[in-house]
């Protein structure tokens, strides 16, 4: 293919993500909201009503009129609605999702309106005390493939590889500065998740990776990130897989990169509900043995760990179970002291107008897509109010669990999963350990564990 352009110029499908796992206000309001003056860093920052939470709360944003079609098909009003559904239930953030191919369709060519519509965004956000995530590198979202044109070649169809090729990567770093330097300064922007689950676009259009390659993407582009958005929160955002497979990243690599290692845990996605039941201990207990069995892997144990997406659908479980299953798996979450957050997918259902879509992702919503809560947002909002009056303790977790550091943690539930949750229904609360770490008599009195176990004496 023809390389490209390594100078830059002036500024100005749908697929299965998870097919791969193996178990199969009115018009004067708009106006004046977009008028309003950019909130900048160097203007009065206020106090910030939220952010000293232990757990923060948060959602991805989904917008109710027209998703993520949203940048070229801008509502203002719409989404200002939207932000303040999501601020009544108490809400400190919200993660958005850029379209890289409609905000990059070219290499060194970014769309001045998107970027434009981005800072709005954040000024909307700002007028709610909303902070912002903001998720860059998009290629999959909901199962939808958006590839940016400059990635493919014109002659026979083939795709750069987005994690490995020097000069796209270079045009990568190059965006983030772009972005950085119209928002980095914004007081609502948190900071740069780099992709939702970059393996899902990855995979299914042939981009081969080793998790070394991995590791070096995650390296050059956490660098950029500090470089041009110095002391914000900068994450990527992934799943299970890599701690299913030895696919994408080493499991140390995730536990070192960025400012905190971020995870997405879905108990329906990965068949847990569907195998342990609704309510079981394995189903409500499967988002706190991510944080846990995460922890095991930080170098720096003041490394937090952020719940970036998690939920649950009726296609997973009977509608009635489903606020009793969000209380319990938010309490078992709150549990961990390692947690910064909890960020859940997501704001509103999915309009039904747009086709194409897996069946779930229709009704994911805290409130429905015209905009009425539904149970699962009461009872988080109620969760949230519960813990701003009394913030969450911790649970001390005298007792580990033992993995093996060259087990693949999650290849199947049985060998280490199943122990955990034995331990969890015997009234532990279990921290993970790795094999390597247990003589280490210094480290483990750091995280306050005084017995270990291994899965075979459960």
């Amino acid at each position: 293919m023809p390389e490209l352009p390594a100078t830059p110029a002036p500024d100005r499908t749908s697929i299965d993500r998870r097919k791969f796992f193996g178990v199969t206000a009115g018009a004067a309001a708009a106006s004046a909201l977009l008028n309003s003056t950019a909130a900048r860093a160097d203007a009065a920052v206020p106090t910030g009503r939220h952010r000293h939470r232990r757990v923060r709360f948060g959602v991805n944003y989904v917008p109710s009129e027209n998703w993520w079609f949203s940048w070229s098909d801008w509502d203002r009003r719409s989404i200002a609605a939207d932000l303040d559904d999501i601020a009544s239930l108490g809400m400190d953030h919200i993660r958005i999702m850029l379209i890289w191919s409609e905000l990059q369709p070219n290499a060194t060519y970014v769309r001045g309106e998107l970027l434009d519509r981005l800072e709005e965004l954040l000024d909307l956000a700002d007028r709610r005390h909303l902070d912002v995530e903001v998720t860059v590198f998009n290629g999959a979202v909901s199962g939808v493939l958006f590839v940016p044109p400059f990635l493919i070649s014109n002659s026979d169809g083939t795709i750069r590889n987005v994690l490995t090729d020097p000069t796209v990567i270079e045009r990568e770093q190059w965006l983030l500065g772009q972005i950085a330097e119209r928002i980095g300064r914004h007081r609502r922007f948190m900071g740069f998740d780099l992709s939702n689950e970059i393996h899902w676009f990855a995979k299914p259009l042939g981009m081969a990776v080793t998790q070394a390659q991995g590791d070096a993407w995650h390296t050059a582009l956490f660098d950029t990130c500090e470089k041009v958005a110095p002391g914000k929160i900068h994450v990527s955002g992934i799943d299970h897989w890599p701690w299913q497979n030895n696919d994408f990243w080493t499991r140390q690599g995730l536990g070192t990169a960025g400012t905190m290692t971020a995870n997405h845990t879905w108990a329906g996605w990965t068949q847990v509900i569907q195998r342990y039941g609704s309510l079981s201990t394995s189903s409500t207990h499967y988002s706190e043995f991510f944080v846990e069995l995460i922890q095991a892997f930080h170098a720096d144990l003041k490394r937090q760990i952020w719940i970036e997406e998690t939920g649950v659908s009726t296609v997973w479980m009977d509608a009635a179970d489903i606020p009793t299953w969000t209380e319990r798996s938010i309490r078992a979450m709150a549990d961990c002291t390692g947690l910064f957050g909890i960020t859940w997918w997501d704001s509103h259902d999915l309009n039904p107008k747009l086709t194409g879509y897996v069946d779930l992702e229709y009704d994911l919503g805290l409130f429905t897509n015209d905009r009425k809560l539904k149970p699962i947002g009461r009872t988080i909002r109620k969760l949230i109010a519960e813990y701003d009056a009394r913030p969450p303790s911790p649970s001390p977790r005298a007792t580990a669990l033992v993995l093996p550091d060259d087990m693949i943690p999650v290849a199947d539930f049985t060998a280490f999963f199943d122990p955990f949750m034995k331990l969890v229904d015997r009234g532990e609360r279990p921290a993970v350990v790795l094999q390597s770490r247990t003589t280490d008599t210094a480290y483990l009195a750091s995280r306050g564990i005084t017995h270990l176990v291994t899965p075979r004496d459960v």
